[in-house]
């Protein structure tokens, strides 16, 4: 978003050039006089927020590391698209941070003066909006792969997986593009310079059509697993779990809400430094909320193996609890032939320890494990199937 207020008085630009040093970037509302000294921030939003979601960001990636490396060793595209996306949002937010602590955004743009501008900050600017359509993308993409991984089977979801994977990144690569071009300084333009012109202040419009973006496409993340949880062969219990599983996706959807909220407010305003904080703040929730999603999956493992209570709740009935068998949420993320593998190793190896029933029993659990070449056996089936007994 262009920072500067655009003012039709002025032929060439935003400001005359050179401006007087205490020249106010804007004139303030009637009755409202300037204050250089001691004004007013709302930034300190922004700081806290991001004082919150940082370590939470590292918690829940740390989780999904340690499960990765600990509990399920296997790698799939999804793991490596996750460990970009939660590198890229805490670059974003350090960033974000940076052009705070120059002091020039969080201010009512009447208490600004022109001696205050330097271009760092605009470069700052254009490096944030440059590179959210990107890093938004990747996050996306690590859901998507994350339903390609579970529904595998599912030849129409993966339809719709790759449609969703080309349809944002066309878009969100093209905001990258646009911001470039149009806020970037051009011949002998310093930043300050280029954010004043018209053209750059054409991307609030833009803003606001990838705020509506957003909605639209965490909508489509949250929609397109629906149908293929409900058509699995699980117990009731077991689907609503599924689904309470991807409607942790509501908390990313309703921070894009609020995004497309803020940036109509940018887009109708003049005192962009100001409104511009609340935005920040809703893009930080956003991507913290997306980065928490994709970690539910090993939320759920690491609950089943360590927490009783946790596991009992998501385990079969009493009658089946003999059974050794440790699936997960967590297993879903995997290949098919690696959770199968690990499954029937586990199998095996109870039942060389038990003869009689207990051999018996391993085995059939060993068959109902075994690869299933049907197409309409998906990993999510696997785990209505496979019992559990929590090992401390």
């Amino acid at each position: 978003m262009a920072p500067l207020a655009a003012d039709s008085s002025v032929p060439n630009g935003f400001f005359p050039f050179p401006p007087p040093a205490n020249m106010p970037l804007a004139a303030p509302p009637p009755g409202v006089t300037p204050n250089f000294d001691h004004p007013a921030s709302n930034a300190w939003h922004v700081d806290v927020t991001a004082a919150v979601c940082i370590p939470l960001i590292v918690l829940f990636s740390s989780l999904r590391l340690y499960t990765q490396y600990r509990l399920y060793p296997s790698r799939t595209i999804a793991d490596y698209t996750f460990m970009l996306a939660a590198a890229w949002t805490i670059i974003y937010i350090g960033i974000l941070l940076a052009l705070l602590d120059k002091g020039l955004f969080g201010r009512h743009i009447w208490d600004l003066k022109m001696e205050d501008l330097t271009n760092a900050p605009f470069l700052m600017v254009l490096i944030l909006e440059a590179i959210y359509g990107p890093f938004v993308w990747i996050i996306k993409v690590s859901l998507f792969c994350l339903y390609r991984q579970i529904f595998a089977p599912k030849q129409y979801l993966l339809y719709l997986v790759w449609a969703g994977i080309i349809v944002t990144g066309v878009f969100y690569w093209s905001t990258l593009v646009a911001a470039v071009a149009l806020c970037a300084p051009r011949g002998n333009e310093t930043y300050i310079m280029a954010f004043a012109t018209a053209r750059c202040g054409e991307t609030k419009g833009l803003a606001v059509v990838s705020g509506v973006f957003n909605v639209l496409s965490d909508l489509y993340l949250l929609v397109i697993p629906i149908p293929a949880t409900l058509a699995l062969h699980l117990p009731r219990r077991k689907k609503i779990a599924l689904l309470f599983l991807f409607a942790t996706g509501v908390l990313a959807f309703n921070a894009s809400c609020l995004g497309l909220h803020y940036r109509i407010q940018v887009n109708r305003s003049l005192d962009d430094t100001w409104k511009i904080m609340p935005l920040y703040l809703a893009i930080i929730i956003e991507m913290t909320a997306g980065i928490a999603v994709l970690c539910m999956p090993a939320m759920a493992a690491l609950s089943r193996r360590y927490t009783p209570a946790v596991t009992a709740y998501f385990s079969r009935n009493n009658d089946d609890s003999n059974d050794n068998e440790h699936s997960t949420f967590y297993e879903m993320a995997k290949p098919r032939n690696v959770a199968n593998s690990s499954n029937a190793r586990k199998v095996e190896a109870q039942s060389s320890n038990n003869y009689g029933h207990t051999a018996t029993s391993s085995s059939e659990s060993a068959n109902e494990l075994r690869p299933n070449t049907s197409d309409s056996v998906t990993l999510a089936e696997k785990l209505g199937r496979a019992s559990t007994s929590p090992k401390m």
